[in-house]
């Protein structure tokens, strides 16, 4: 794998909203308990190129316990295992995602690249409307005494 997609985002920026990039970040939820997004399959692409669940971790700035959990979770979720764990020892431990881990990463970049295509003038519609990062802030109010 090459890695993610650049993120789903519009470039059609409206006057005075430079700088700012509408994104749609997909978040599959298959019950209160499962779920799939663009940070586990991060982990998953990641895994799959550095080999390792530890080095995968590390870089996404998260803990080895934190990246094993969430695979952990992910080979529960699902009827077969995403991702194939070797021990450590002499010869060192190891990660590869499974046939089945691949074809998660691919059919989520694929809904994902769908819900880009369809929803690309929608998100462009809803760029221009918004005002200028300055004239958004909340305006403070002052007590007086």
């Amino acid at each position: 794998m090459t890695g993610p997609p650049p993120c789903i985002s519009i470039q059609g920026l409206a006057a005075g909203a430079i700088g700012l990039v509408a994104k749609l970040t997909l978040r599959i939820d298959f019950d209160g308990e499962r779920a799939i997004g663009p940070g586990k399959v991060r982990l998953l692409e990641l895994i799959d190129e550095l080999r390792s669940i530890a080095a995968a971790g590390r870089a996404m700035e998260m803990s080895y316990r934190r990246a094993w959990l969430l695979v952990d979770n992910l080979n529960h979720c699902f009827r077969q295992p995403v991702v194939a764990a070797q021990h450590g020892g002499r010869a060192g431990g190891g990660a590869a995602l499974t046939a089945f881990g691949r074809s998660l990463v691919d059919q989520y970049r694929a809904i994902e690249a769908d819900a880009d295509r369809i929803s690309r003038d929608r998100l462009r519609a809803l760029q221009d409307e918004l005002r200028s990062a300055e004239a958004s802030l909340p305006v403070r109010s002052v007590k007086r005494r």
